[in-house]
């Protein structure tokens, strides 16, 4: 299976994605860069991941989980560009185990996801 390398914050947390889970993630990057295109002109691209990831991050434990991630892009009119399936993939893949069902993405990461 073909791999690629996304990178993360450090070295040490660099992260191999599948080729489904690299385009998953390019796919979700370019959903949220075209949004902060056209509605976040006057601010800068960090002050936009700032604000998604707020929003995302709802009980403010610093993780963000495909749920939250499914609800912000319903909530800016994206919620049919990509889908649950790759959004699991990606949360799948670049996520850390925090429940028993369930892979959450630490915010840091998030913020460099998309």
């Amino acid at each position: 299976m073909s791999t690629q390398i996304a990178r993360m914050a450090t070295p040490e947390t660099v992260r191999m994605f599948s080729t489904e889970g690299s385009r998953a993630a390019s796919k979700l990057h370019t959903v949220f860069e075209e949004y902060r295109k056209e509605h976040y002109t006057q601010e800068v691209p960090s002050r936009f991941k700032k604000d998604i990831l707020r929003a995302a991050d709802l009980n403010r434990d610093g993780y963000i989980s495909a749920h939250a991630i499914e609800s912000v892009l319903r909530n800016i009119g994206a919620d049919g560009r990509i889908t649950k399936e790759e959004i699991d993939t990606i949360f799948m893949e670049a996520g850390e185990k925090r429940s028993e069902n369930a892979s959450e993405i630490p915010v840091d990461k998030m913020m460099l996801l998309i």
